[in-house]
């Protein structure tokens, strides 16, 4: 079987669809294509794959036009979409549908690549994929997919992540930094600690429509590598994920694996991994949030809890077993 892959979401830097792209389709059981509309810079971990690039400036007009040219037996779109013309078999990947809910907090671009071509992809599928159960259960209640057609393939962390080093005077926040994250509301909550307060530490892409204020005190890494985001998790005195909307979750799940104390909001899959491992509030509820964060800071003993249970939790969200569900949706497609 001749798996054929669109690559887009691994151009640039690996955040969200491009870590659930490469954590899965480095785990497959036949190594995959992977085509792409420019050149895939970062193939760590995808070394047994094979790359294809066909040159093309609109990643979107790629996909139409180039992609369904390119010989596979099946087609794994994890952007969500597929070509139109695309007439094998085929499984695309739901990670969340904002560019229709929330479009006030994406570019024109996302919305037009997105919007125009969900609802066919959504037809044209052999089987799709949500990586939690608000995203099944929007993609059942939006677009009218019958329960069978969709499988569970929520993302995961591996042994990489794992407890260590000493925590520091710090509050982390990872992702990319804007609106629909929350940054804005983590911000407010941050000034308004009494001194003397821990120093914020933003790591991330610079999104877009978010403006981190030049004080003392905060901190704006940039992205950064796999290893030094280990080590930022290892140590943080509290990791906070004040995002308003996730699909799924990936960095609350990843401090987790890493000991961390976290304070995330209750979207996406946060809830079904979180409950009882880390605080969990409503997103937007900066008072909810200001209370959370008070209260972690202040209590050792609190978050030496939530720092033992973390790394238990996390275990159960394995890279593996999505892996081997996504191989046989592909098998079957």
């Amino acid at each position: 079987m001749n798996v054929l892959i669109d690559g887009r979401a691994l151009v640039g830097n690996r955040t969200g669809i491009g870590v659930h792209t490469a954590e899965i389709a480095r785990r497959l059981d036949t190594p995959p294509l992977i085509a792409s509309h420019t050149e895939i810079a970062d193939k760590s971990g995808l070394e047994h794959c094979a790359f294809r690039v066909d040159e093309h400036a609109l990643g979107v007009l790629w996909q139409q036009w180039s992609l369904p040219r390119i010989d596979g037996d099946v087609l794994w779109g994890p952007h969500g979409t597929l070509p139109m013309t695309w007439r094998k078999p085929s499984v695309v990947t739901m990670h969340d549908f904002t560019s229709i809910t929330m479009p006030g907090r994406h570019r024109l671009k996302t919305i037009l690549a997105f919007n125009l071509f969900i609802g066919r992809s959504l037809e044209q599928a052999s089987r799709i994929a949500c990586v939690s159960r608000a995203v099944a259960d929007e993609t059942m209640r939006g677009f009218g997919v019958a329960p069978a057609k969709i499988e569970l393939v929520p993302n995961g962390v591996d042994e990489f992540f794992s407890p260590g080093g000493i925590e520091q005077d710090y509050i982390l926040f990872t992702g990319t930094l804007e609106p629909r994250k929350g940054v804005d509301d983590l911000i407010a909550v941050w000034q308004s600690l009494s001194a003397p307060r821990p120093r914020l530490v933003l790591c991330g892409d610079a999104g877009w429509k978010t403006r981190i204020p030049k004080e003392p005190g905060i901190e704006v890494t940039g992205y950064v590598t796999r290893k030094q985001l280990r080590e930022l998790y290892r140590g943080a005195r509290v990791f906070v994920y004040p995002s308003r909307y996730e699909g799924f979750g990936i960095p609350p799940l990843e401090a987790m694996a890493c000991g961390a104390a976290v304070i995330a909001t209750r979207t996406g899959a946060i809830p079904e991994f979180g409950e009882g491992a880390a605080l969990l509030i409503a997103p937007g509820d900066r008072g909810a949030l200001r209370a959370a964060l008070v209260r972690v800071l202040g209590d050792r003993a609190l978050r030496d809890e939530l720092r033992a249970r973390g790394p238990e939790r996390a275990k159960l969200w394995t890279w593996d077993r999505s892996a081997r569900v996504m191989m046989e949706l592909l098998r079957c497609a």
